[in-house]
């Protein structure tokens, strides 16, 4: 990074009191959210001659954000209020004929398993778990069930930090016409998702307040062309109506939808504060680059992992499977008591599963990691 790219970080989080190693659980706003939500909120205080083209047109400056992220026609981009909700357009909208199935990896975070029970329990379709601790694409070929139609795993696994090939088991699944669905919650925004990995992804989930440093209750889906065409739209929103655009014109019923992904956006899309603060965000990781954070946060990891106190400690994260995330276990201390004596000395993580998660980002700084490794040797 250029110094003064450093020094534009160090002013937008300079209100961080903590070392904030935590961004898998929570990413801060940038200092400018606050002057861009403030502005949002003059027209919340008085909406007066707000014209309506401007304030619908919200949701589309999102939009063209967000495909310049991932490299990607802003039409393929749909906007909610979390993986969730994205992974439910699928469960609820992909025809699966008589026998078809969905699959999921048994211990992925929730936002990947209920959505497919529940459909299960709706619409009656088969649902597989699978049980592997980093699955392959070798391992899925044979394991795999035959009937599977659409399939749904996390780029990182929220509690060991384990990273998937997108690239070889997106080549299987399309090989087999399986609906490859990824949520990049835990990754995008930490790493950048290339253009050839998004080429074997149908559908990709993300909330935003994570790795994005969005609001809660922010989170956007891609859905490629295919997938736009095999999931119908179930949810009746004016805003997706193609007469939406027109306030003089509502009246005239149409189930007929704006042009792509557009149909799978949430209601009240055009949210003034949610989206300030989103822009604030988006417009500061455009600014940095997301390949030159991903190799930032790269750095800081890789320092860590070269310099903890590897005698003391279980790394959990497998390194030849390693993204954004890393999650330790002390040998001698429960990580529920290690975290309590991280946060007296005001460095912020998060224990999952067990395991103590440490989540560096391009906010931190190699003299924080020291301190973080220099108190973990305590």
């Amino acid at each position: 990074m250029t110094g003064e790219v450093q020094e534009r970080i160090r002013k937008e989080f300079s209100h961080i009191d903590t070392l904030y190693f935590n961004s898998a659980y929570f990413g801060p706003s940038p200092y400018i959210a606050k002057q861009k939500v403030a502005n949002a909120m003059f027209k919340e205080l008085d909406p007066s001659f707000y014209a309506y083209n401007a304030w619908m047109g919200i949701p589309d400056k999102i939009r063209k954000s967000l495909a310049k992220l991932i490299k990607t026609n802003p039409n393929n981009i749909a906007l909610q209020s979390s993986s969730s909700d994205i992974i439910s357009i699928v469960a609820n909208g992909f025809d699966f004929g008589s026998n078809g199935a969905a699959a999921f990896m048994k211990g992925d975070y929730p936002s990947d398993a209920l959505p497919w029970l529940l459909a299960k329990e709706n619409r009656g379709i088969e649902v597989h778990t699978l049980e592997h601790a980093l699955p392959t694409a070798q391992w899925l070929e044979k394991n795999l069930p035959s009937n599977t139609k659409v399939f749904n795993i996390s780029h990182v696994t929220f509690d060991t930090g384990k990273k998937i090939d997108l690239k070889e088991i997106g080549k299987l699944m399309q090989e087999r016409g399986i609906l490859f669905v990824v949520d990049a919650t835990q990754s995008l925004g930490g790493m950048a998702i290339s253009e050839e990995e998004l080429s074997y992804i149908d559908v990709l989930s993300c909330s935003c307040y994570k790795w994005l440093l969005g609001p809660y209750g922010s989170a956007f889906g891609y859905f490629s062309p295919r997938a736009q065409k095999l999931i119908k739209h179930r949810v009746g929103n004016w805003i997706a109506s193609i007469n939406s655009k027109n306030v003089y014109n509502l009246l005239d019923y149409t189930t007929k939808t704006l042009p792509g992904a557009r149909k799978f956006d949430r209601g009240q899309a055009p949210n003034m504060l949610v989206n300030a603060c989103l822009e604030a965000s988006l417009d500061l990781i455009d600014y940095i680059g997301l390949e030159t954070i991903q190799e930032f946060n790269a750095g800081l990891r890789d320092h860590f992992l070269e310099n903890f106190p590897r005698k003391k400690y279980e790394l959990i994260t497998p390194e030849t499977h390693m993204g954004n995330i890393i999650c330790i276990k002390s040998n001698n201390i429960d990580s529920v008591k290690l975290e309590r004596e991280l946060k007296h000395n005001l460095i912020d993580v998060s224990v999952r599963q067990g395991n103590i998660r440490l989540s560096f980002h391009f906010f931190n700084t190699i003299e924080q990691v020291n301190t973080l490794i220099d108190t973990l040797d305590l």
